[in-house]
């Protein structure tokens, strides 16, 4: 019988088109983002290891570090992914992508000598060949996924459409392109890779097959080391228990593959204990020092559904693709025993992390590295019946959610969707709207406390309801009225009014130097006219947090715009500081009246929250 092409075709149109987004956005787009901020955010972390050890021979990564300084035109850059271990600064990060991106990275050089241009590791044919070759690694991670599919007797139609509604209907599509150098494409390809030789492996076992299977599960491990809960997958792929067993079988009865499997896996693990042994003396290391899990209190609830990050929120195809769960509670136990059991430990595993939701992202990023076993399902529910009526009733759903990613993708580039304060009031507020109003129209600021902080205990905590001085408060524009919220007086804003009463204190009364800290902060608003809040700034701020070093950062107070007038209504915030190190620093704290319309404030509140002891004691530090 002739091979259906269908899926093969319909990879290419995909990779051509993915490849094109990407030419057109980042190499003849000289707006922003261009193509030196291909490299980007917690990507630079993962690619650092390729010019600090082959161009810089700098295994401190501070040649590196200048370099992205230069390139971010902040003179104060401090990469936030090199930490302490001891009393050198690591690469927190495992060194898988970086090795996949070496090909990559020589064509970079090749390509920049034989043009002149800077060998440095970010100019720009560095940047384009990082960018291409996350677009490589997309593109085998779909060829895995599709041999997988059609190894489960999947039709090629719905090969075809699994494999589109999963790279175009889920934030997949955002991080091939936009953030390339995330790990997480790379994850897509490495689990892919394992579940394919996984299947063959099954199949027949042999020295090739397991080989191959014991490199891409190192693979796996050397991206993102969570992700071995991936070997919970193979029960799942031998499907019946019969093939399960004589799997195993074929696998203790044949010791030298085995012990081959067993070899390739260590041997690709042991190339980030080199690493670590070359930058620190040590072969094994816990390189995220002051951040770990939370295994007794998992936000299973807030990963899955909630506004600020939640999987199923921004990527319901995923959700729907849980109905592929159906026909193996019908006929197959072992399959739906092994995939729950994956579902829920890899689950449970991203929700205990401390910073659940994964810092600034779209969407719960931490799952695209599953998405492929996400569209086994999908595939499997698809599937299930051969009636063309449900199969185009799933191609205009699945079209659907097509549609609804790229307009989410839309509103979080273009400042609509906020990279991590979404709530529930925010998210009503912008769903669906793509008008000019909405863009960047959202304010509040609400991070989780770091790892390393005690949310228990205050270091300090400030109160001022403006009945009388105080220290540490700068007390200006106090006035009495009887629509105070509390008492008789209130903080007052006008036009000449600008900066609000708010808080002075010095930094060492919060505690041990340096260290970063936690702040939470309420405020009660009255606006004297309609929307005189929507153009108050919350301000923090402090001067030579440490030498030469200022910090500010200010965010609307208001979640969203607001026309409400004569009504008091609580306003809260909360974020992490930098590292301070300079004791004599003064944190300031107050509301700054862009829009100069009157309102009023009162019973301002900041708590400032310090480290946990035992981290005081042994003098961990995130800088």
């Amino acid at each position: 019988m002739q091979r259906n092409r269908t899926p093969d075709i319909l990879i290419f149109c995909l990779i051509t088109f993915m490849l094109a987004f990407f030419l057109s956005m980042r190499v003849f787009n000289d707006g922003v983002p261009g193509w030196k901020s291909i490299i980007t955010s917690d990507g630079r972390g993962y690619y650092a290891y390729l010019p600090a050890l082959l161009i810089d021979h700098d295994p401190t990564f501070a040649r590196v570090a200048e370099k992205e300084a230069r390139l971010l035109a902040y003179p104060h850059y401090k990469p936030g992914y090199l930490v302490h271990s001891g009393k050198q600064k690591v690469n927190k990060y495992f060194v898988g992508e970086a090795l996949l991106l070496f090909p990559f990275f020589l064509t970079g050089t090749l390509c920049s000598w034989f043009a002149g241009t800077d060998i440095n590791g970010y100019s720009f044919f560095f940047q384009v060949f990082t960018g291409i070759g996350t677009l490589f690694y997309l593109f085998l991670g779909l060829i895995f996924l599709k041999r997988v599919l059609e190894s489960m007797q999947i039709r090629a139609m719905v090969v075809s459409l699994t494999l589109a509604a999963v790279l175009l209907g889920t934030n997949l599509f955002y991080y091939s392109l936009w953030q390339p150098t995330m790990s997480h494409v790379f994850s897509f390809f490495a689990i892919n890779g394992f579940m394919y030789y996984t299947t063959r492996a099954i199949r027949e076992w042999s020295i090739k097959t397991a080989s191959l299977m014991g490199f891409f599960l190192g693979v796996i491990c050397l991206v993102r080391p969570t992700n071995i809960v991936a070997v919970l997958l193979v029960p799942f792929l031998s499907g019946e228990p019969k093939s399960f067993s004589r799997f195993i079988g074929c696998a203790v009865a044949k010791k030298t593959s085995l012990i081959l499997f067993g070899v390739i896996f260590i041997a690709v693990l042991a190339v980030q204990g080199l690493v670590w042994y070359i930058q620190t003396g040590k072969l094994i290391i816990w390189s995220y020092h002051g951040e770990g899990f939370n295994f007794g209190s998992p936000e299973i609830v807030n990963v899955l559904f909630s506004y600020r990050k939640g999987l199923f929120t921004y990527t319901p195809l995923i959700l729907i693709s849980l109905l592929g769960l159906v026909p193996l509670l019908l006929r197959r136990w072992l399959q739906l025993a092994s995939m729950c059991g994956f579902l829920i430990l890899g689950t449970y595993v991203i929700a205990s992390w401390w910073n659940w939701y994964y810092g600034d992202g779209f969407g719960l990023r931490a799952f695209i590295d599953y998405y492929g076993v996400s569209a086994i399902l999908l595939a499997t529910a698809i599937n299930f019946t051969r009636s063309k009526a449900i199969l185009a009733g799933w191609t205009i759903l699945l079209t659907l959610l097509v549609a609804f990613n790229f307009l989410q993708t839309w509103q979080y580039t273009h400042r609509v969707i906020q990279p991590n304060s979404m709530n529930s009031l925010k998210y009503h507020h912008i769903f669906m709207r793509t008008d000019s109003a909405v863009i960047n129209c959202l304010g509040g600021n609400e991070e989780l406390p770091d790892y390393i902080i005690e949310p228990g205990s205050p270091a300090r905590a400030y109160f001022n309801n403006f009945e009388h001085d105080q220290a540490s408060w700068i007390n200006n524009c106090i006035v009495k009225t009887p629509s105070a919220y509390s008492d008789s007086c209130v903080g007052y804003l006008d036009s000449t009014h600008q900066f609000s009463p708010g808080i002075a204190a010095r930094a060492s009364l919060f505690g041990q130097l340096p260290s970063s800290y936690f702040i939470r902060g309420e405020v009660m608003i009255r606006d004297s006219i309609p929307g005189a809040s929507n153009d108050i700034l919350v301000v923090l701020s402090m001067d030579s947090i440490s030498p030469g070093e200022n910090w500010w950062q200010g965010f609307r107070l208001n979640d969203v715009p607001t026309k409400n007038a004569g009504l008091w209504s609580k306003r809260q915030f909360s974020l992490m500081t930098p590292v301070i190190s300079n004791p004599g620093g003064i944190l300031k704290v107050y509301l700054w009246n862009t829009g100069k319309k009157t309102l009023l404030m009162d019973d301002f509140r900041v708590v400032v929250f310090g480290r946990k002891q035992a981290d005081v004691r042994t003098g961990g530090r995130l800088n």
